[in-house]
């Protein structure tokens, strides 16, 4: 049987490089980098060696590939998190439209 699809925006299906860290900054600093398999102007999916709660607030920080080096930031909620093995994908809805784009990460 086939998961109902829920996502209202169009996917676009990526292998780009994805950084996750807490946006709280009473947490503890830590980054994850994982791969993003697709993105709409909602949310993300990016598979992750490490598992985060859903509902937690992160930071998502994507890679575009361009010939220099840049990246565009969204503030987000992990919105579900699956097991892939040894692995997680975690899907993530941004918390506002229009990212932040920066030189290097």
């Amino acid at each position: 049987m086939n998961a109902i699809e829920r996502r209202e925006a169009k996917r676009f299906k990526l292998d780009w490089t994805i950084k996750i860290a807490p946006l709280d900054s009473k947490e503890p600093a830590w980054e994850q980098t994982g791969i993003l398999r697709d993105i709409s102007s909602a949310g993300a999916y990016g598979i992750f060696e490490n598992r985060i709660e859903s509902g937690f607030l992160v930071k998502v920080t994507i890679e575009l590939p361009l010939w220099k080096q840049k990246w565009m930031s969204y503030p987000a909620r992990v919105l579900r998190v699956e097991g892939l093995g040894s692995n997680s994908g975690i899907a993530f809805v941004f918390d506002d439209v229009q990212p932040a784009f920066v030189a290097a990460c």
